[in-house]
């Protein structure tokens, strides 16, 4: 269990079961966008797709989620609350996450490439996320 701050709420393994529908939601919804073009909305999409994952991964395995408003600290989160086990879904989740702000806030459009390789991270993101909470 990860001690309770400021920066995290307490979370339960049925809300992990919450969480996980609301990734697999967003990424099927980001498989939408991807078939329309249309790629900040799918990059969005996809970056959602990875917050979720990762609140049910520390749902489910620290009883916590990350409360902060920088996503960077859910990845921090997982490598504290998996230790190792944590490499590929914080990796994944970082480059998720390093995209939000230009895809929420920048008036430069994303690219299908950049959209693609979103899509390919959160895709992976949820994989591994599989692996952690058990179905």
């Amino acid at each position: 269990m990860v001690p309770q701050s400021d920066r995290t709420r307490p979370s339960t393994k049925a809300d992990a079961r919450q969480y996980l529908a609301k990734a697999d939601e967003f990424l099927a919804a980001m498989e939408s966008q991807l078939a329309a073009q249309q790629w900040d909305a799918a990059g969005l999409a996809a970056i959602h797709s990875g917050i979720s994952t990762a609140d049910a991964v520390l749902s489910y395995r620290g009883g916590v989620r990350s409360a902060g408003q920088d996503h960077r600290a859910s990845a921090e989160l997982l490598v504290q609350v998996l230790g190792s086990n944590a490499e590929d879904g914080s990796k994944h989740l970082r480059r998720l996450i390093q995209k939000k702000t230009l895809v929420e806030y920048e008036q430069r459009r994303l690219t299908q490439a950049e959209a693609t390789d979103l899509a390919e991270h959160a895709r992976r993101l949820l994989k591994w996320a599989q692996t952690q909470v058990p179905s």
